[in-house]
């Protein structure tokens, strides 16, 4: 019986708490607002530190883009997020082409698994609702806004 005890006492104040990513539904109109960035482009590259664990540093992907939603990026725009999925980190295709929510956190641009970031089919024009993945939201075309070609 004492033994069961000090083994439950352990796991009670010996825990330490663990976090996990925790998002409220992803709405357009408001990461469209809170973003420093918005568009659509192709994920070219991606840089991910030596230490996939690493709490610190990010993966960092590099964009080609094609249309801006919000804002005014280059031709190639680098956006970083965190290396977990637990810690909201994000994840990236190389190659495919993506509609991308970018705010300014620590002095660069970043993502999340927050944002509402979707895959969208390959092209050099603005995006339309039949580019957006299935189950995504139509309005989305027309919350975004008119968008500028970005060369």
């Amino acid at each position: 019986m004492i033994s069961l005890t000090l083994v439950l006492g352990a796991l009670v104040f010996g825990a330490t708490p663990s976090y996990a990513c925790s998002c409220m539904p992803p709405e357009v109109p408001r990461h469209l607002k809170d973003s420093a960035l918005v568009f659509t482009g192709t994920a070219k590259a991606v840089k991910r530190p030596k230490d996939r664990w690493d709490p610190v540093k990010p993966v960092v992907y590099t964009f080609r883009v094609d249309h801006a939603y919000k804002g005014k990026p280059k031709a190639v725009v680098t956006v970083s997020t965190h290396t977990q999925s637990a810690a909201c980190g994000t994840h990236f295709s190389r190659g495919a082409r993506y509609l991308v929510f970018a705010y300014k956190w620590e002095g660069r641009l970043s993502t999340n698994l927050c944002s509402p970031n979707m895959k969208v089919a390959h092209g050099k024009g603005p995006i339309t609702v039949a580019d957006l993945p299935k189950g995504a939201d139509p309005k989305t075309i027309k919350q975004l806004g008119k968008p500028k070609k970005v060369r």
